[in-house]
């Protein structure tokens, strides 16, 4: 016991992310361009890179990105998005408008210095602008060129209209179909409207290329410590998340069946789903069969449910059989409070007759609850940034904990063209003249 607190204390004292700021970044030598447009997968991709000491450039129009204007029922924090607001973290802000010839001369100058630069406008848009990937690698052959859109950058959608949307993505990814409350049968829309797909609360469908392009990044820039070489990477929202249905396609592949809706149960385990309770809702897991039945018992079935005779899950894991169990169960757990059920699980797995077996109980918490979480708190999950522009903010910190280059938020956000003078000063020795001129020629 002595070891393992040791390990405990040391693993605290070298990865405290309110320490972060006394060690080096891991990326602190690589310049990356944002230039992503109307898309938080890029904003997110860049932020992950950002967090690891990279130095990013997020280039904008004049007139700022769209996305900016994304946040809650239209709720600005001094004059920005909430959403912007996190993912504008670490970056330097710039404007440049790259409709204009002169404005694609001045990316050129900065691609010259850059590592990665990261797009999301419509496959040949950049080409178009000659500044597409085999135009910027004569001028940077080192360069990773990062494209994320909606369909990638070939094949018969890759020209669509269509905008990269989060929910397009989750739309089309194979996994929301799947999602939200079972239609009764013989029933239809007419009858029981709340009995469609139902969206991911996140942006999911934005942050999974952006996770995976970032990744793509990084092992790009190692393949270029080796061979000195850039690249071009593809990414496309629809497929990124489509990812992650882990057995949808190849159960249709090897069965022929295709997966339905199902509430928050899931087909072919038992017990999992999202159960209401006196004060809120609780996730109960397991998958196994004794945890089932030192559920039943916690909650003083065991004998009328007749657990003991239970041999296995298959009787439990047929659709009809779940839809028939989980009222039963969703009545038992309307009795209790969240707060009841977890601790009846903690004590189950001290005193209860499958002891050690504990049955698991998880609280559905709200963001205000996840804010006063002990253990997040202790870990500096959430931790208030001072940041110059918009004060003192709560932010998630980045996940990753590390002993010798842990990551940071430096600063939260940037008002648009906020670092106009140190950049354009930095990269091409302007000065505040010619900022000036670029600014009435509608450059910058």
């Amino acid at each position: 016991m002595a070891d393992e607190q040791s390990w405990v204390d040391w693993v605290k004292e070298n990865t405290d992310p309110r320490a972060a700021h006394t060690k080096p970044e891991a990326l602190d030598d690589i310049t990356v361009l944002d230039l992503s447009c109307k898309s938080f997968a890029g904003c997110y991709c860049s932020s992950l890179l950002a967090e690891f000491g990279a130095n990013v450039i997020r280039i904008e129009p004049p007139e700022g990105d769209f996305i900016r204007t994304c946040t809650p029922y239209g709720m600005l924090y001094k004059g920005e998005g909430l959403n912007y607001l996190t993912e504008g973290r670490n970056k330097f802000h710039i404007t440049l408008n790259l409709k204009e010839q002169e404005g694609r001369e001045i990316l050129k100058g900065l691609v010259s210095q850059a590592d990665v630069l990261i797009e999301t406008f419509r496959p040949g848009v950049m080409d178009e602008w000659g500044i597409g990937y085999e135009q910027l690698k004569e001028i940077n052959p080192g360069l990773i060129f990062a494209s994320i859109t909606a369909n990638g950058q070939f094949g018969p959608l890759s020209q669509s209209r269509m905008p990269d949307y989060d929910n397009i993505a989750q739309a089309k990814s194979g996994i929301q179909s799947a999602t939200g409350e079972v239609m009764p049968e013989g029933k239809c829309y007419d009858e029981c409207p709340w009995a469609v797909p139902t969206k991911a609360g996140s942006w999911i469908g934005w942050a999974q290329p952006a996770t995976f392009m970032a990744v793509g990044i990084m092992a790009a820039l190692h393949w270029r410590v080796i061979n000195g070489e850039g690249q071009a990477l593809d990414v496309a929202t629809n497929e990124a998340y489509a990812r992650f249905d882990n057995d949808g396609a190849l159960w249709y592949e090897g069965a022929g069946v295709v997966l339905e809706r199902f509430g928050s149960l899931i087909p072919g385990g038992w017990l999992y789903c999202f159960a209401p309770t006196m004060d809120g809702a609780v996730f109960l897991g397991g998958l196994r069969l004794e945890m089932w039945q030192a559920f039943a018992d916690m909650i003083g079935k065991w004998d009328e449910w007749d657990a003991g005779s239970w041999k296995d899950l298959s009787y439990f894991t047929r659709k009809e059989n779940q839809l028939a169990w989980a009222p039963v169960i969703f009545a038992e757990t309307r009795k209790y409070t969240n707060q009841e059920l977890v601790n009846m699980s903690i004590e189950y797995g001290k005193k209860g007759r499958l002891a050690p077996i504990t049955p698991v109980v998880a609280p559905v918490c709200s963001p205000m609850e996840t804010m006063k979480d002990e253990n997040w708190l202790k870990r500096g999950v959430l931790v208030p940034v001072k940041d110059p522009v918009f004060g003192e903010v709560m932010v998630a910190q980045a996940q990753h904990k590390m002993t010798e280059t842990p990551i940071r938020t430096k600063w939260v956000c940037r008002p648009v063209g906020y670092d106009n003078g140190h950049i354009y000063l930095k990269y091409f020795g302007f000065g505040p003249s010619k900022l000036k001129e670029l600014k009435g020629d509608g450059l910058i």
